[in-house]
């Protein structure tokens, strides 16, 4: 049967959204009959999403990434919190510098204006000195950079074997950076992947070419509309963001009763939520023969509200829970997402997820015996912990890496 045009859809998240993001695909490849998420037509990834988009489309599995979460594998350093948390100290010291002049103007303004100036206008004065955000991206980049070059990956758009589309927002403009394809198809895709998830304020923007780039959920947190004009008519797209229902909780237990922190959390949720959703509505009218699989946490799921985006400890938790709640919904809704890929010429089956499930549920609260039903493949759990994921993984490696070698005369 003929196979649609496929597409993978990963929205941002920071750490936590992509911790959840792989296990999700954990379940979803599980799922999937003849066919891997490594083998999708198109990828396209905002954010935290466009680094795990960059790492499937060059053939890196699911499972590598969960393996990576945690040591090194294949040529892939374990991901660490100085990947994602470096300081650039040029660029405080930079803005330091400024601090004596806003000082002097902030208490110009006080003399001028006496009772009339708020606080805000004072923290607008002093927020010239301030760093344009409080890490760089620049470690990350050249992680992501040494995995991408390794034997039978790249780092350039033109070279993957399938469609890789990374979305930014340019600064000065707001406009959306689609990278990977003109004229930003030549921007190597660890840069591009920096720019995506150069998270306001958090991350300084990424200067490429003399434009400064941010996350690019700021222009919607998945791009579906890509993947359709590159001719995707099936797109699986993994959400991790939603709004936390708390409507029923008890007197004392209001978000507004636990923070700042909470608020902003609940508000950047749903914002996201809010803008994906109405894509989709409207990416459903234009285009009613695109099926699109939306795949998000539930608005009761206190693991994903409870953890902040971008805490590194519990990143192996949330890929559990990710992996443990897809697997249930793909359960649940078997028969429905069956007929849906069915039309595609894709078909699934749901017995390697339950085998999972019932493995995880035996593993219990043990991390080892967690992290090898998790990493394993599903054939051979008595074996060591990714034993049979890491021998077919290597031989995909070596295969591909025979592909790209000039043919001998």
């Amino acid at each position: 049967m003929h196979r649609s045009k496929t597409a993978l859809v990963l929205a941002g998240g920071g750490v936590a959204g992509a911790a959840y993001e792989i296990g999700a695909l954990c379940a979803i490849d599980q799922a999937l009959e003849q066919l891997s998420v490594n083998e999708f037509d198109c990828y396209v990834g905002t954010s935290a999403g466009g680094m795990i988009a960059a790492s499937l489309a060059n053939n890196i599995s699911p499972r590598t990434l969960l393996s990576v979460l945690e040591h090194s594998l294949l040529g892939i350093a374990q991901l660490e919190p100085q990947h994602l948390f470096s300081v650039d100290p040029t660029d405080l010291l930079r803005r330091v510098v400024r601090l004596p002049a806003a000082l002097a103007s902030a208490a110009r303004r006080i003399v001028l204006e006496g009772g009339q100036a708020s606080l805000l206008d004072l923290v607008e004065v002093l927020a010239v000195s301030l760093p344009s955000g409080l890490y760089d991206t620049s470690s990350l980049e050249r992680y992501l950079r040494a995995a991408l070059t390794a034997p039978g990956r790249s780092n350039r758009f033109k070279d993957l074997p399938h469609e890789l589309v990374i979305v930014a927002t340019e600064l000065d403009s707001g406009e959306r950076a689609v990278f990977g394809a003109p004229p930003l198809d030549e921007v190597p895709i660890s840069l591009a992947v920096c720019a995506s998830a150069a998270i306001p304020l958090f991350y300084r923007p990424v200067r490429i070419a003399g434009r400064d780039y941010i996350d690019g959920g700021i222009r919607g947190t998945a791009s579906l509309d890509v993947a359709i004009e590159r001719g995707a008519e099936l797109i699986v797209c993994i959400n991790p963001m939603v709004p936390f229902d708390n409507s029923r909780h008890q007197p004392g237990q209001g978000i507004s009763d636990e923070g700042v922190q909470r608020i902003g959390n609940q508000v950047f949720r749903t914002f996201v939520h809010a803008g994906l959703h109405y894509h989709i509505k409207q990416v459903r009218r234009r285009h009613p023969h695109v099926d699109i699989l939306l795949i998000e946490p539930t608005r009761d799921d206190q693991v994903m509200f409870a953890h902040h985006a971008m805490r590194y400890r519990t990143r192996m938790t949330i890929a559990r829970h990710g992996f443990e709640t897809v697997a249930r919904h793909l359960q649940e809704h078997f028969a429905h997402y069956r007929g849906m890929l069915a039309r595609h010429g894709v078909a699934i089956s749901d017995e390697r997820i339950s085998h999972d499930l019932r493995t995880l549920a035996n593993a219990g609260d043990d991390v080892r015996a967690v992290r090898a039903a998790l990493v394993s493949d599903g054939s051979l759990h008595s074996a060591p912990a990714g034993l049979a994921h890491t021998l077919a993984e290597l031989d995909r490696l070596l295969n591909r890496i025979e592909d790209a070698s000039p043919q001998a005369a």
